[in-house]
């Protein structure tokens, strides 16, 4: 058996290894960005719902009105996005004060549907 040969071979066999195993650990470093990234951007739409909110409870006060009834489904269009009632109803959780009142609320608290009252006392 030629033992040198072999020995080159394997060695040959181990840098594609090692140079696989960089490819995939550069990949899954920009999944791991990629998903820091989207977790900042929720944080972002959160944080754009809850001025969104306040703006229309300041706009619905000002014109004289007791309260103002927003549906999830609504701010979602008003602020460009689909598909992220998450971020949405926590907004409107969040901007909830004790009187207010939940209209409709799915079973699951998270949806499109969700419907609040704000009063504006």
């Amino acid at each position: 058996m030629n033992y040198e040969k072999i020995i080159l071979e394997l060695l040959e066999r181990i840098k594609r290894l090692e140079e696989k195993v960089d490819i995939l650990e550069e990949k899954c470093n920009i999944k791991y960005m990629e998903s820091d990234n989207m977790k900042k951007n929720y944080s972002n739409l959160t944080q754009k719902a809850r001025e969104y909110i306040a703006e229309k409870k300041m706009i619905a006060k000002a014109e004289g009105l007791k309260d103002i009834t927003l549906l999830c489904n609504d701010i979602q269009k008003a602020l460009g996005v689909t598909q992220r009632p998450a971020s949405i109803c926590r907004a409107m959780y969040d901007s909830m004060n004790t009187n207010d009142e939940i209209v409709f609320a799915p079973s699951k608290g998270l949806s499109t549907t969700l419907k609040i009252k704000y009063h504006l006392d």
